[in-house]
């Protein structure tokens, strides 16, 4: 029996994925939450006992962007399948940068939405048709073909924070004039021309954790 949890603000929409769910004879729907929080305070107790993870993207207070980010870190062996209606390329690329096991839409049919969770349960990545075209289309992000060092993304984070080159030179104990070299890869990499709009593409596609 595969045990999961849902994740969703909408009570209806878990209402009606539960009822869907209760048709089937190898899935148990364990519990169900409306925030990211209370998931994440259930599988601080109970994690053993779930297999997946069926997650909403956008959620008040925490996102399933955020709230993947965390599940994977914590609690690898659980697999996370987003749920969205969201089918643009600035919510698809966070969310497999957090690491989720797969991303379908609410819009699908109800023996595909059963057969994708038993897929990612299983072992395999589960993505839309509908995703992977806009995947296709988009090509590599330059954040994807220019991947920055961990010290750029260190420097990168410091931007964010709204930080100065002498700020940022002292929080990581280099000089300015490094800071500055870091400054200008980063934007080099991001194909951007200014620390604003670097600011904007990392909060964007999640670079970096805030």
């Amino acid at each position: 029996m595969y045990k999961i949890i849902m994740t969703d603000d909408h009570h209806i929409v878990r209402e009606g994925m539960k009822f869907l769910l209760s048709t089937t004879d190898d899935i148990r729907v364990v519990d169900d939450f409306g925030t990211g929080a209370e998931t994440l305070e259930f599988l601080s107790s109970d994690h053993e006992e779930v297999d997946l993870v069926l997650l909403d993207l956008v959620m008040p207070e925490m996102d399933g962007i955020e709230v993947t980010r965390r599940i994977k870190a914590q609690y690898p062996h659980i697999k996370v399948l987003v749920l969205s209606s969201y089918t643009s390329e600035e919510y698809i690329r966070p969310v497999f940068a957090a690491q989720a096991d797969g991303y379908i839409i609410k819009e699908m049919e109800a023996e595909e939405l059963i057969a994708s969770i038993k897929s990612v349960i299983e072992g395999e990545k589960v993505i839309h048709p509908n995703i992977l075209e806009v995947i296709d289309r988009e090509g590599d992000m330059p954040h994807e073909k220019n991947e920055l060092s961990a010290r750029e993304l260190e420097v990168l984070k410091e931007i964010v924070k709204g930080k100065s080159n002498k700020e940022i030179g002292e929080a990581l104990f280099v000089s300015e004039k490094t800071v500055k070299t870091h400054v200008s890869h980063i934007l080099n990499k991001l194909e951007v021309s200014d620390r604003t709009q670097a600011v904007i593409y990392a909060i964007k596609y999640n670079i970096v954790e805030f």
